[in-house]
């Protein structure tokens, strides 16, 4: 909803029961849930990329399984993708952690 002083204020995310979303990390999903969920993060890490971000600290812990699908949280790491020097790296080791 804003951003302030550093701190992204956002809704609650949600899971399909309407309680609060659990980490990508302590869900049970199955091998095709899984595929389809990389599928959908990698789409977001081009999204980011696009809009010139690289999160920095992409992982089960950094994402939501909510009813809509995966949602990504926890930017303060985030790194300008064409400014910082280690943008590379970050974007590498974010890809592998999913």
């Amino acid at each position: 909803y804003n951003f302030i002083d550093g701190v992204l204020i956002m809704e609650l995310v949600k899971d399909g029961e309407g309680g609060p979303a659990p980490r990508l990390g302590e869900a049970e999903i199955s091998a095709a849930e899984a595929r389809t969920i990389f599928d959908q993060l990698l789409a977001e890490v081009v999204r980011m990329l696009d809009a010139g971000l690289v999160h920095g600290d992409l992982s089960d812990f950094n994402v939501l399984l909510g009813a809509r699908g995966p949602v990504v949280i926890d930017f303060p790491q985030s790194v300008d993708a064409a400014r910082n020097q280690n943008a590379r790296e970050l974007l590498i080791r974010d890809v592998d952690n999913l």
